[in-house]
């Protein structure tokens, strides 16, 4: 009888020592995952700082805006993430328009007009897709009040309204149309509804007949929304599409108090 306590004894403390070994490794494990990735952000943010700080600022600086030449990485993050979500689809989409840059595949259609088109540098894919997971993971802090520290914001063209050539004007009938009759429960509605009026958003800013003042103006209006448009792409809420869909019904219904 004794023996067989022995060995029930002996089976039980074993079991319990391969579970704290399981344990333990799967603790090692996690340890071992967060320090890669940890490392690997650390080299992806070295090659940002080599390849990409000569033209970008890490985030904007109010006191160096005339030495700006590109967007800032911070504002490229916030608007590439909301766009794409998705780890993997926010690499993809960073890598296709470094590789190759066009007006068709941007999301800054107002950097694209004040900055130029990136010009088409050959990077190594290995290490710009380092750079794009890095630039997914990294926190780069948060925008500073540029405008308000500027003293800028959406005004009148002393007292009168700002003057749009017709097709825009027709363009912005268009979406405050397309958002007042939209009425769809079903996600893909609403990621459409996004992009038709980014879209639409984009001709007019990417205007070449748009410059100084005016197009400050027209910027300053649709990079108050970008977020908005950028979202409602690619949200898998419904809850959350409803919300932004109601924000750029009251945000372009103000249009018209700027513009004519």
């Amino acid at each position: 009888m004794k023996k067989y306590i022995i060995i029930i004894v002996f089976i039980a403390f074993s079991f319990i020592g391969c579970n704290n070994l399981g344990k333990s490794n799967t603790v090692s494990n996690k340890e071992v995952l967060v320090k890669e990735t940890v490392e690997a952000n650390s080299k992806g943010y070295a090659l940002m700082k080599q390849k990409c700080f000569i033209c970008h600022f890490e985030k904007p600086d109010p006191a160096k805006r005339n030495q700006m030449i590109a967007p800032p990485m911070l504002r490229v993050q916030e608007h590439y993430q909301p766009s794409y979500p998705n780890k993997e689809n926010f690499i993809k989409a960073v890598m296709a328009y470094v590789n190759n840059p066009s007006q068709d595949k941007t999301l800054m259609p107002g950097a694209v007009k004040k900055f130029n088109l990136m010009p088409k540098v050959v990077y190594d894919q290995t290490e710009l897709r380092s750079i794009a997971e890095t630039l997914y993971h990294i926190d780069l802090g948060s925008m500073p009040n540029m405008h308000m520290e500027m003293g800028e914001g959406l005004s009148l063209n002393n007292g009168q309204k700002w003057k749009l050539k017709s097709e825009s004007i027709e363009q912005v009938k268009s979406i405050i149309e397309k958002l007042n009759s939209f009425n769809s429960k079903n996600i893909a509605d609403n990621n459409q509804l996004g992009k038709d009026v980014f879209d639409d958003a984009k001709l007019i800013l990417l205007d070449e007949d748009y410059i100084g003042d005016l197009f400050d103006q027209i910027h300053f209006f649709f990079g108050g929304i970008e977020d908005n448009m950028h979202t409602l792409i690619a949200t898998k809420s419904i809850k959350e599409a409803n919300i932004h869909v109601e924000i750029l019904k009251t945000e372009f219904a103000n249009f018209n108090k700027y513009f004519e």
